[in-house]
């Protein structure tokens, strides 16, 4: 049975090397052809990995097709304002005067649909205030399901898959503060409450929030209480990162588990003490005989564990712990013995049949992966472990049954014996779960937390034995009594307090945390896999030697490579509607412009720039130029200088608090590449024409950067002398994001590029690049590129002397061949075709 779950499980993560997902219909005939020869044991391994991939792929499709399924055209959603009934699915936190909340739609412009769906919406200064469980009527603009697409940023795009929601957008409201259209009037009086009714999740979420009001601590708490980590600040994350210990305030597999033992041993121990015999009459006394009254424990633990999966909102990752849970009680009760690689199996099997885009999602595997570690790291070590306190006898770790209450008595010396094994059980636990689990970890944001262990095997045990209980009790005391509800509150903050004064005191110590690339922890997780081998399969020292020798030596070859590489490259970032441009050679880096920041706070430095950054290992910036002061190219400057170290600013608008102005004639060498300004001509301009336009050349290859500059601009550039050699390039960023009020005819034919990038924002209003722009740049043969349909888009640039990669024969109509250079030469990477050209991300 192992082998046929371990084929499931494995098939199913091949699923998602996938590019598309195919026809529902043929998925379906599929899954029907592989369930018939699962009964015929000759294919029974491979129907069981084709069934496991078509079955993720199903969810899939289910998910791409879910508005079609209810008669709503994908390519008319968001041309007009839709008017949909549905209720209120979580949680609402506002930030900045808005709200931000998932809507689980049941009626679509007055008709009932066929199935429910979920859309995320924004809505600002709400008439009323939003709670789970309300039922809304609202007008609303809606897009299809999108995000970024950069390497090393957040794929929103995957996360609204995971969290099945087909489309995002915001509430119509009123805009106008002196005059109103009709169709403002009609457009307010549609938002309308349908039912107040809200959800008991709701109802303690806010009898909680009024007894932690302007309590420092109190977003934890919550956080702990109900899953709901929208109140936590920057200083709580920055703190919980530096740490590691963000899982703690998580809820999953640690938190359903410490709620389930704690009700198993309250309430065997409530069993135990309570004189049953002479409280109930003898019938009463046959009759709990007959009843094994094990099965009391095992239940209270499953409806706590449940009660407490309710209150996160039944979260996915909750529900995956609820499943683990559940399964391993069954089996208990079943009286099956229960062992670990089938009871994780199984589990991980009903997971993905009910949640099959559970693969989506870091969580998964983070607990996946947790699991994992502490049952090898037990049935690799318990018998050093254990050795020194226990007899020889052989005892089996990897069976979670506990060792019977009289072999313990017999073999243990003593309750400071005790305490001495569970000290140092809970130590090398810990250090065994931090290293394994760093690689992990630094994945996830590109910092290896130092201080984890440090961190963990003291706010973990005191979580798990104070704050988390302690707060479960206060939400279930509230409705019944105030003053209990605040009497565990205090104690449970109180306990906080001391785990936070140690996570303060170890976030602000400089060793904590190590900045990392991927290329490192790539490294890292090489190195793991090595000792593990060497530890686990027991590697001989010759083996073990040969295996680290050709590690050393295969990340020296690709650092000392990588010092001495020529290649350079150019990467257009997806910052939506605007530009950020990154140049990095020789592990140097430079950029152009920096995307857009928004009032909500949402920016892209910290969204797309500083990610890749992190990412490619970079620890400051060489300079920043900025083209000109529009919100779209300069908005996320100030995130930036915040986060990392600018070493000059050029830009022209003071207020950015440039080094140095950008002016026409401007030439200099960074890395063995030549910037050169080509306008404007004077520094005190700022309006799209006054955009920084800059060039950078390697002698063998020229990228145009132009800002915003219109037509008028162009021309203007292409009447001063000698310019249309200048402006001739091989890649052009389009001037303007594409809109018709830029790219004439004859600047187009001045640049004569090979290879143009519209970074653009997705079914921007504005509607760029527009057709006509993009049939112009077809007619002069030059190939299109737009961030919103490719992502990221990045060109490696070979350098080489001797003209190697010069073709002389060839002619770029202006007498110029010197510069012209073969397509081998330039590498063009796009991040939804090249590097996740997969069905979940595209």
């Amino acid at each position: 049975m192992e082998w046929w779950l371990l084929t499931f499980f494995f098939s199913a993560i091949l699923s998602l090397f996938i590019p598309i997902v195919p026809e529902f219909s043929l998925l379906l005939i599929i899954l029907l052809v592989s369930l018939i020869f699962i009964f015929i044991g000759k294919f029974r391994f491979m129907a069981i990995a084709l069934f496991a991939v078509v079955w993720i792929l199903i969810a899939g499709s289910q998910y791409q097709y879910t508005l079609a399924k209810n008669n709503i055209k994908l390519d008319q959603l968001h041309k007009k304002v839709h008017l949909i009934q549905g209720e209120v699915s979580n949680i609402v936190h506002i930030k900045s005067g808005s709200s931000r909340f998932n809507f689980l739609v049941s009626h679509w412009q007055g008709r009932k649909i066929n199935e429910k769906f979920k859309v995320r919406l924004t809505w600002k200064a709400p008439d009323k205030p939003l709670l789970q469980g309300q039922k809304w009527q609202l007008a609303v603009k809606l897009k299809p399901a999108h995000g970024l697409a950069n390497i090393g940023g957040f794929n929103y795009q995957v996360w609204l898959r995971q969290q099945q929601i087909v489309a995002t957008g915001y509430v119509k409201t009123k805009t106008k503060t002196k005059t109103e259209t009709k169709t403002e009037i009609q457009t307010k009086k549609q938002n309308i409450l349908l039912h107040q009714q809200i959800s008991w999740r709701q109802y303690l979420y806010q009898k909680l929030s009024v007894v932690l009001a302007d309590k420092p601590l109190g977003a934890l708490i919550l956080a702990l209480g109900f899953g709901e980590r929208g109140e936590l600040t920057r200083e709580h994350w920055r703190v919980l990162s530096a740490t590691a210990t963000q899982h703690l305030i998580a809820i999953s597999g640690l938190h359903i588990g410490i709620v389930a033992f704690a009700s198993l041993i309250f309430i065997r121990t409530v069993i135990r003490l309570l004189p049953l015999s002479s409280l109930l009459s003898t019938p009463w006394q046959l009759k709990l005989m007959q009843i094994n009254l094990s099965y009391a424990p095992i239940l209270c633990s499953g409806v706590m564990a449940w009660y407490y999966a309710y209150l996160a909102g039944f979260s996915i990752p909750t529900l995956r712990a609820l499943v683990m849970l559940l399964l391993f009680w069954s089996l208990k009760m079943m009286h099956l013995k229960v062992t670990l690689l089938p009871w994780l199996l199984l589990a991980v099997l009903i997971i993905l049949l009910v949640w099959p885009l559970s693969l989506l999602s870091a969580s998964f595997w983070l607990s996946i992966s947790a699991l994992v570690i502490i049952f090898s790291t037990f049935s690799r070590f318990s018998m050093r472990t254990i050795a020194p306190v226990l007899t020889r006898d052989k005892i089996s770790l990897l069976t979670l049954e506990p060792l019977p209450e009289t072999r313990l008595k017999k073999q243990w010396h003593g309750v400071k014996t005790r305490v001495l094994l569970w000290l140092k059980t809970l130590l090398f636990m810990q250090l065994a779960l931090t290293i394994a689990m760093l690689p992990i970890a630094a994945s996830l944001n590109y910092q290896l937390p130092l201080a984890a262990f440090f961190a963990n095997i003291v706010a973990v045990p005191l979580m798990s034995v104070t704050v988390i209980p302690l707060t479960l009790l206060a939400v279930i005391a509230l409705p019944f009594s105030l003053w209990l509800g605040h009497f565990f509150t205090d104690l449970a903050l109180l306990s906080l307090s001391y785990v936070w004064q140690w996570l303060l005191y170890l976030a602000s110590a400089e060793w904590a945390v190590f900045a990392i690339s991927y290329q490192q922890i790539q490294a890292m997780m090489v190195f793991f896999v090595i000792i593990a081998l060497a530890v686990f399969f027991r590697l001989t020292k010759a083996k073990f030697i040969a295996a680290l020798s050709l590690f050393i030596t295969a990340v020296g070859i690709d650092f000392f490579s990588a010092e001495q590489q020529q290649e350079w490259r150019l990467s257009v970032l997806d910052v939506g509607h605007g530009l950020a441009v990154v140049i990095e050679k020789n592990h140097h880096v430079f950029l152009y412009d920096t995307g857009a920041s928004y009032p909500s706070g949402f920016n892209m430095a910290d969204a797309a720039i500083l990610p890749y950054l992190k990412h490619q290992g970079y620890q400051a910036i060489d300079g920043v130029i900025i083209s000109h002061n529009d919100n779209d190219h300069a908005g996320g400057l100030r995130h930036l200088r915040a986060k990392m170290a600018i070493k000059r600013v050029i830009a022209n608008d003071l207020a950015l608090k440039p080094d140095r102005h950008c002016i026409s004639g401007q030439r200099f060498t960074w890395q063995g590449l030549v910037f050169e300004v080509l306008s404007p001509m004077q520094a005190d301009g700022d309006k799209n024409d006054d955009s920084c336009v800059v060039t950078i050349s390697d002698g063998f290859h020229r990228v145009l950067l132009p800002g915003d500059i219109s037509i008028k601009q162009e021309k203007r550039l292409l009447n001063v002398a000698g310019m249309a050699k200048k402006l001739s390039s091989d890649i052009l960023i389009a001037p303007h994001h594409g809109s018709k009020s830029s790219s004439s005819r004859g600047f187009l034919t001045a640049v004569m590029p090979r290879y143009v990038v519209f970074s653009t924002g997705y079914l921007n209003r504005w509607q760029m690049p527009s057709d006509e722009i993009m049939g112009r740049y077809n007619s002069f043969d030059i190939t299109t590129f737009n961030t919103v349909d490719e992502g990221m888009v990045t060109f490696k640039f070979s350098q080489t002397t001797g003209g190697a990669n010069i073709d002389p024969s060839a002619n770029d109509n202006k007498g110029n061949i010197a510069d012209t250079v073969i397509d081998a030469s330039v590498e063009v990477i796009s991040y939804r075709d090249d590097i996740r050209p997969y069905w979940f991300v595209n």
